[in-house]
């Protein structure tokens, strides 16, 4: 009977688990209520354009093909360019959700200004961001290319998540490879009839146009100038080449045979079309650099090789050289650079030392490194049954208030529930968080047992050193019928939370609790009252905010197996109406 009792049990509350699963994964991305971003026919405002760029009169109605804006001054010239981060950065997740930025370049896609659109997260995170000019400084040095080498980026304080997630959004957005913005246009299967008449399809590979045939088979690889060199100028305007190296021979790796130049085609030019005809037909020209590896191409001296030029087309075809070497020269540049981050990749030590030092994909801070190991503790202290003895409890209490409380902020919280289930989980820019998250809520399903709520919690840390002996003066024990009503404010408070998520997905429920006051350099002084006020109760009456107060912990409760887990309760039927509810929604 004991162990079909048993059974029930686990069946019972896994259904219950699985109720609460449901539930939050249906509530909405707070990014739902955040103006669209993506429609090519919204541009940033001027108002929000001209703090950096001043001479701003007029912003293009579409974009160009690399998702920018160009932005004019009163006498048409253009000025600089906006782009922004969503939709390429909506998957960065901040405390509560993706965060949208305005990132403004000049001609040289040189990095003018960040500066912040819009944010799904906690209005104190966002003030923060937006009042912390430092922080936006730290772009101002930044190509399209990404930051210089080295380079971290310095979270604003108390609001870590917020800002590394706007700045990794500034990343993503910068992450591809730029075509070129005076040749825009893709290669077409058509431009490449008369050298490979049985193309099929096109593969870009790393500043390679890999041709293909209708099996797959490659056919050839090809340069395109245009996205490595595109500013030298001829005598009206730049030109753009294609450039034939050597198809790869199956029986010898491609990595370590150099590419040879084959042939080279004029593809297009600003140029005057006579001059640009004279260099076409000026076969003599092009063997100056037909049968040279790219290499060599690329430390060719134009002058010592006395390359003179076409006669008629001079500038043009000076030109066409310049552009020739120095698309050469970025090619190499840019495969070494790629060479040297995936060495970086495969090493080890290298990884860590990025990791450590926040400038990988996940970041690790000293914060993060310590409430990792405040959570890794816990078992060895519940094994050795060190959490019974007064000092070491103390001990342990003071340090969760100021590691996981002041120096990391990770608690956890309605806000940030709600935040992770409807936009995903910022595990990479919060390692520890995220931890701590699944512990708290895979624990109570799995053992019986509510390690946050008991041992990780600071505000219920706090809550502990304080708790009233029952023969101290100032323990109060409130009436029987009080504590019955007061026992109902954290499921109720769970429900309207929930119900007015659903209708209200960015709503901000980090003033519905009082963890935003361990963020106390960002907190508001409402965080701060409330905070003071529940522990005021909690110095009267043992545990007061957490037995009477608290809705994530008694969510968190809720999850906990115990003896009457294989019975239906109240909050069950709340929970199934509740996820019936969203359904309809959603």
């Amino acid at each position: 009977m004991k162990r079909s009792g048993s059974f029930r049990a686990i069946v019972v509350h896994s259904v219950r688990a699985g109720v609460v699963a449901a539930l939050l994964l249906m509530i909405p991305s707070p990014r739902r209520d955040m103006p669209e971003p993506t429609d090519a026919t919204s541009p940033p405002g001027l108002e929000a354009i001209r703090p950096f760029l001043p001479a701003a009169s007029v912003i293009d109605d579409a974009k160009d093909t690399n998702g920018f804006w160009t932005v004019h001054d009163a006498d048409g010239t253009a000025i600089g360019r906006v782009a922004r981060t969503l939709p390429a950065a909506s998957k960065i997740i901040g405390y509560r959700g993706p965060s949208e930025a305005m990132i403004v370049v000049d001609g040289e896609l040189n990095i003018v200004a960040v500066d912040l659109i819009d944010s799904a997260d906690t209005e104190e995170h966002v003030a923060a961001v937006e009042n912390d000019a430092a922080f936006f400084k730290q772009f101002s040095d930044w190509t399209w290319a990404g930051p210089p080498p080295g380079k971290n980026v310095d979270a604003v304080s108390g609001a870590t998540l917020t800002s590394l997630a706007l700045a990794k959004g500034v990343l993503r957005r910068i992450g591809g490879e730029v075509s070129s913005l005076v040749f825009p246009d893709e290669l077409t299967i058509e431009e490449l009839q008369d050298w490979f008449p049985e193309t099929s399809s096109l593969h870009s590979e790393a500043d390679v146009v890999v041709v293909l045939d209708a099996n797959g088979n490659q056919l050839g690889r090809l340069i395109r100038t245009g996205p490595l060199s595109d500013s030298i100028i001829g005598y009206q305007g730049p030109t753009e080449l294609l450039i034939n190296v050597d198809p790869t021979d199956p029986t010898e790796g491609t990595e370590t045979r150099p590419l040879i130049v084959t042939d080279i085609k004029l593809r297009s030019s600003f140029d005057n079309q006579p001059y640009v005809r004279y260099c076409k037909t000026e076969f003599g020209f092009w063997a100056l650099f037909k049968g040279k590896t790219v290499a060599e191409l690329a430390a060719m001296d134009l002058q010592e090789e006395r390359v003179e030029g076409v006669s008629g087309a001079t500038m043009t075809s000076m030109a066409i050289a310049e552009t020739l070497v120095a698309s050469a020269d970025r090619f190499l540049v840019n495969q070494q650079r790629r060479a040297e981050s995936d060495a970086t990749r495969r090493s080890t030590w290298n990884r860590w030392a990025a990791w450590l030092s926040g400038g990988g994909e996940i970041r690790i801070t000293p914060a993060e490194i310590g409430c990792v190991i405040v959570l890794c503790l816990i078992p060895l202290f519940r094994m050795r049954g060190w959490f019974r003895g007064s000092r070491i409890r103390n001990a342990w209490l003071i340090a969760v208030i100021a590691v996981i409380g002041l120096w990391s902020g990770n608690l956890i919280s309605l806000a940030l529930i709600s935040g992770w289930s409807g936009g995903g989980i910022a595990w990479r820019l919060a390692p520890a968080l995220a931890a701590i998250a699944v512990v708290a809520f895979v624990a109570p399903v799995g053992w019986k047992s509510n390690p946050y709520c008991n041992h990780l919690c600071p505000h219920g840390a706090f809550q502990q050193l304080i708790r009233p002996h029952h023969k101290s003066k100032r323990f109060w024990k409130p009436p029987a019928k009080l504590i019955a009503v007061l026992k109902y404010i954290p499921g109720t408070m769970l429900v309207v939370a929930y119900l007015t998520l659903l209708r209200f997905p960015a709503v901000d429920l980090s003033s519905w609790e009082p963890f935003h006051a361990y963020l106390f350099s960002i907190a508001p002084w409402t965080a701060l009252a409330l905070a003071g006020l529940t522990l005021v109760l909690s110095a009267l009456v043992p545990m007061g905010y957490c037995r009477l107060g608290c809705p994530t912990g008694r969510l968190l409760d809720y999850l906990r197996r115990s003896a009457g887990s294989d019975r239906a309760q109240f909050a069950d039927g709340v929970a199934i109406g509740l996820l019936i509810v969203a359904i309809l929604v959603r």
